[in-house]
Parts: structure tokens; sequence; C-alpha cells
């Protein structure tokens, strides 16, 4: 599960950075380009994560 989020959260950042990108001419891109950080943040820490131990 935990990598499944982390693939979200990657296809997430990659959004957020486009969407950065496409009104950096008109407004300011920064809430766009922190929303990718954090989300890039999120998925490498999904991805980085061990398994949940079972619960004995």
């Amino acid at each position: 599960m935990n990598h499944i989020r982390g693939f979200l959260m990657l296809l997430a950042a990659g959004v957020a950075f486009w969407q950065g990108w496409r009104i950096h001419r008109v407004h300011s891109p920064w809430a766009a380009c922190g929303l990718g950080m954090l989300a890039l943040a999120l998925a490498a820490w999904h991805l980085t994560r061990k398994p949940p131990q079972p619960r004995r």
C-alpha cells in the first residue's frame, strides 16, 4: 500500500509542477511549486518506509 501511495504522490507532484509552469507567466507559481515539493517529499517518505510488522 505504501508504494501505491508513493506513486500517487509522484503523480500529484507532477500535476502541481505542471500547473505551476502553466501559470508562471500570469500569476506567482510559488504555491503550486511548494505543493509539488511537499508531494515529492511525501512520495519519497512513502517509497522508502519499511512495511509495518504484523501484530502478534
